[in-house]
């Protein structure tokens, strides 16, 4: 095992293909923050078109350092799919499987040289990321934020979630002797999730029905002060909770994606970006929760007319969500997608005909 994982890794230390995204990697982040900076600062004012000072506040600075470094869960994998298929698909095409096993090494052996090495490489390559987009957000000035360290646990659990796909691509490579299949099965796989996870970026599916029911009850006691007050008529009342009842904020959509929410790491990125949401509404302080009231309150874009606001929810338990609480969801998760893939393409590759 130990001389396959020293071949392996050799191996991919040579790999032109690994070199150029890893170079990717590096200059990826780079570009981007250069192209903010000249975005942000730009000054048409002037005859010359100079570019200013600019100087971003440190909640949105937080926001945008997370942003920024953690892109690559959007950007590598489609070159991951290719990379794992190319390399493994292109051993079992050259009979380099089939000398392993002809050498005495056994199916276990060879199957987690090759998981190990993969997942290590999927590893090293966000971690190249990450590291040059810290290093991009300081040199161009906009500086780095990490919340106090803790936003280092997060790039954790975001590199899990691109570990499960590293495990499925290995799977796909070892199943089919072919490299044409794992390759077009990798990337309709990227593909699918990308388009599937900028659809929940559009719906709240991480919003617990709870938190919905507890509105609508502190918001129909709002309606009464109202009505006491001669704010609103009852009639107007009957008009509101039927206009905006349950199923307005959780329609069909949210009945059909949230057991998907729930079962895959399809919400990762809405679920950490919700802080935008939070800005939108007024509120740029960067907490370390997902605050529901944030969407169901939101101030002058509540067309309820209860005038309920964040605050009048601050001690709704079902209205918080910390960040721990999402953290230890998507790494459990990830943990049993990893096992449960890894463990499925264990023993296909084991009855395997390799000859």
């Amino acid at each position: 095992m130990l001389n396959l994982l020293k071949f392996e890794f050799r191996r991919l230390s040579k790999s032109i293909f690994l070199r150029i995204v890893a170079a990717y990697c590096a200059a990826w982040p780079l570009i981007v923050a250069i192209f903010y900076r000249i975005i942000f600062s730009i000054s048409f004012m002037d005859s010359d078109m100079s570019l200013s000072d600019f100087e971003m506040p440190d909640s949105e600075l937080k926001l945008f350092t997370w942003i920024i470094s953690v892109a690559f869960v959007n950007e590598l994998p489609k070159f991951i799919a290719l990379f794992t298929c190319l390399h493994i698909g292109k051993d079992f095409s050259d009979g380099i499987v089939r000398n392993k096993i002809t050498a005495g090494h056994s199916r276990t052996s060879i199957f987690f040289s090759y998981m190990i090495t993969q997942i290590a490489a999927t590893a090293g390559l966000c971690i190249i990321y990450i590291s040059f987009a810290l290093f991009g957000l300081l040199v161009t000035g906009f500086g780095v934020n990490l919340n106090g360290g803790e936003m280092f646990i997060r790039y954790g659990v975001a590199i899990m979630t691109m570990l499960v796909l590293t495990v499925f691509f290995v799977v796909m490579s070892l199943m089919f002797r072919k490299r044409a299949l794992p390759i077009i099965f990798s990337i309709m796989l990227v593909m699918l999730i990308s388009t599937v996870t900028t659809v929940f970026g559009y719906f709240s599916f991480n919003m617990p029905s709870k938190a919905v029911d507890d509105y609508i009850e502190i918001r129909h006691e709002r309606y009464e002060e109202m009505v006491d007050d001669g704010i609103l008529t009852d009639d107007q009342v009957d008009y509101l909770e039927d206009e905006y009842d349950k199923d307005h904020y959780l329609g069909m959509a949210w009945k059909i994606g949230r057991p998907v929410y729930l079962l895959t790491n399809l919400g990762f990125n809405g679920d950490y970006s919700v802080d935008v949401a939070q800005m939108l509404v007024g509120d740029p302080e960067y907490a370390d929760e997902i605050d529901f009231s944030k969407s169901l309150a939101g101030g002058m874009y509540s067309m309820d007319y209860c005038d309920l606001e964040p605050r009048d929810f601050k001690n709704v338990d079902s209205m918080h969500m910390s960040y721990t609480q999402v953290n230890l969801t998507y790494l459990a998760k990830s943990l049993v997608y990893i096992v449960v893939i890894g463990g499925y393409g264990f023993v296909v590759f084991r009855k395997k005909n390799l000859f």
